[in-house]
């Protein structure tokens, strides 16, 4: 969280001060967003489909949020793959502790 918000230069206090962040009714810092999104990144260009892809779209629909500390499971399942343009559509879902906090969707193209 340190690394990322020296890197990005948002110091959010929703994601910096555990004070601030139960002021706002949460038990403690948020995980930013984008490090969710980096993950669904990791997951495309690593595993699925794997090295060497790239996404050409990436949304993501945020439910409820991830607290610092929390376990967070990513899942991507393919919804349609087109060998014509070597594109496939991913259907993503993050959960923790067995509820879903975020789902999304990637177009992937593979080279």
């Amino acid at each position: 969280m340190k690394s990322f918000a020296g890197l990005s230069g948002d110091y959010n206090p929703l994601h910096t001060d555990a004070v601030f962040a139960r002021s706002k009714g949460f038990e403690g810092p948020v995980v930013y967003g984008a490090l969710i999104v980096a993950q669904a990144s990791r997951l495309i260009g690593m595993h699925l489909p794997g090295r060497g892809a790239t996404w050409m779209g990436l949304k993501m629909d945020f439910k409820s949020p991830l607290m610092v500390g929390e376990e967070a499971l990513l899942e991507g399942r393919i919804s349609s793959i087109s060998d014509a343009v070597r594109m496939l559509k991913l259907r993503l879902q993050v959960s923790a502790n067995g509820k879903e906090i975020a789902k999304g969707s990637a177009e992937v193209v593979v080279k």
